[in-house]
């Protein structure tokens, strides 16, 4: 596994594929604050942040 600044890779890839679920507007409505929680949970406890 490969790891970014420590990150596991596991851990990216579920940052990355969280920001494309919502991206996609495929979330119910209902659950839009939940996956923003988890990419804020994410990116507080690691430090990453998305690329521009």
């Amino acid at each position: 596994m490969t790891q970014i600044n420590a990150i596991p890779s596991e851990v990216i890839s579920h940052y990355n594929n969280l920001h494309r679920f919502l991206n996609s507007g495929l979330v119910a409505p209902d659950r839009v604050d939940f996956i923003r929680m988890e990419i804020a949970m994410i990116e507080r406890d690691t430090g990453i942040r998305p690329q521009p």
